[in-house]
């Protein structure tokens, strides 16, 4: 028996799974050496959010027929190339989720402050360390999350 996915749905696990291994990742403990440092699980949680987001936001704009050459790679211009509908549903979900009423320009301040973050702290040890808001980050990712679900509630 074989099993096709759409290419929306292959996004959407994709998603989850990178998502669900940083979640692992903040809550483990680092062993004995060589990971005496607590902090470093952070660095590869952080890539796998920020991965994450991406492809949330990727799958948005398969799901609308947008981007199919993939060529946006920056998190708030994948944003901005969502319709109208999906922008708002995003942000409903992100003031929901962090007890807050921004306009629409504030989190777009916000997913600029997130750009790169994949490539920056997947890499952080050829550049000066850079600072992100996690709890931005988680709540940008299940914003975008419900998003998507609230289109396909049969992916969740």
């Amino acid at each position: 028996m074989t099993i096709s996915l759409s290419f929306e749905k292959q996004l959407y696990d994709s998603a989850n799974a990178y998502y669900q291994g940083a979640s692992l990742l903040m809550l483990m403990k680092p062993t004995s050496p060589p990971l005496e440092n607590p902090a470093l699980l952070v660095q590869p949680a952080v890539t796998c959010t920020a991965l994450s987001l991406k492809l949330y936001l990727k799958c948005l704009l398969a799901i609308e027929g947008k981007d199919k050459e993939d060529t946006i790679y920056k998190i708030a211009e994948l944003y901005r190339t969502l319709s109208d509908d999906a922008k708002k549903g995003i942000l409903q979900k992100f003031d929901e989720l962090s007890n807050s009423t921004l306009s629409s320009n504030d989190l777009l301040a916000h997913l600029e402050s997130l750009d790169n973050a994949f490539a920056k702290w997947r890499y952080i040890h050829e550049e000066e360390a850079k600072s992100v808001n996690l709890e931005d980050l988680e709540e940008m990712v299940l914003a975008t999350k419900a998003a998507i679900d609230h289109i396909k509630p049969d992916w969740e």
